[in-house]
C-alpha cells in the first residue's frame, strides 16, 4: 500500500496536479485516497527522501520548490552522469533503441518552433533512451532521480525557439556519434550539450 500511495502522489507531483509548495497533509491525503494514515505518512517521507517534497518544522511537508540555484546543480550532475551514459550507450545500444532515438529527433525539430511542451516531452524521452541503453543499473537509478527533480524545474526552463532549435541540433550530433559507435564522441557531445544549456540558463536568470 505504501508503494501504491507513493506512486500516486509522485505522479500527481510530476504531472503538476500537486504544484510546488502544495502542502502534503497526511490526514487530508488519507481521506482523499481512502486509505489509512500510516501508508500515506510513510509514502510522504519517501518522497522527501527522493527530493520531491520538503519537510518544514512548522509547516509540515510540502511539494518541493526548485530555485535557479537548484536547477544549476541539477545540470552539473546531469553533465557528469549523462555524458558517461552516452559513452556506454554508444557501445551497447541496440538497433531498436537507435531507431527510437531517430524517431524522437524526427518529431522534435518542428516542436522546437511550434510546441515547447511537446519538445520538452521529446527531450525527456531522448535522454531516457540513452540512459536506458547504457547497461549500468546504478547510473540509471541516479538518472531517474535527477529526471524527477528536473520535472519540478520545468517552470525555470527556457522555451525560446532559438534555444530549443539549438538543443535539437546538438541532439543530432549526439545521435550521430551513438550510431557510429563512437563512445568518446558521444560522451563529449552530451557533455558539451548540457554545459551549453547550463550556461544559457544561467545567463537567462542572471539579473
Amino acid at each position: 500500500m505504501v508503494d501504491v500511495v507513493r506512486e500516486r502522489l509522485r505522479s500527481a507531483i510530476l504531472s503538476g496536479e500537486l504544484a510546488p509548495g502544495s502542502r502534503l497533509s497526511v490526514p487530508e491525503l488519507a481521506k482523499k485516497l481512502e486509505v489509512s494514515r500510516s501508508p500515506v505518512r510513510e509514502a510522504v517521507l519517501l518522497l522527501v527522501g527522493e527530493g520531491l517534497a520538503v519537510e518544514h518544522t512548522r509547516r509540515g511537508v510540502e511539494v518541493a520548490r526548485l530555485e535557479v540555484a537548484d536547477l544549476l546543480e541539477l545540470y552539473d550532475l546531469r553533465g557528469a552522469i549523462e555524458s558517461l551514459a552516452a559513452r556506454l550507450a554508444a557501445e551497447r545500444m541496440n538497433g531498436t533503441a537507435l531507431a527510437a532515438l531517430r524517431g524522437v529527433l524526427d518529431h522534435q525539430g518542428a516542436a522546437a518552433i511550434r510546441d515547447p511542451k511537446q519538445f520538452r516531452e521529446l527531450d525527456t524521452r531522448f535522454h531516457q533512451i540513452i540512459v536506458e541503453s547504457c547497461g549500468n543499473g546504478r547510473l540509471q537509478r541516479h538518472a531517474v532521480l535527477l529526471s524527477r527533480e528536473m520535472n519540478l524545474a520545468r517552470p525555470l526552463l527556457l522555451n525560446d525557439p532559438h534555444h530549443l532549435t539549438r538543443s535539437h541540433e546538438e541532439h543530432r550530433v549526439i545521435e550521430r556519434a551513438l550510431r557510429q559507435r563512437d563512445g568518446p564522441a558521444a560522451e563529449a557531445a552530451m557533455r558539451d550539450h548540457l554545459q551549453r544549456v547550463l550556461h544559457t540558463v544561467r545567463l537567462y536568470h542572471t539579473p
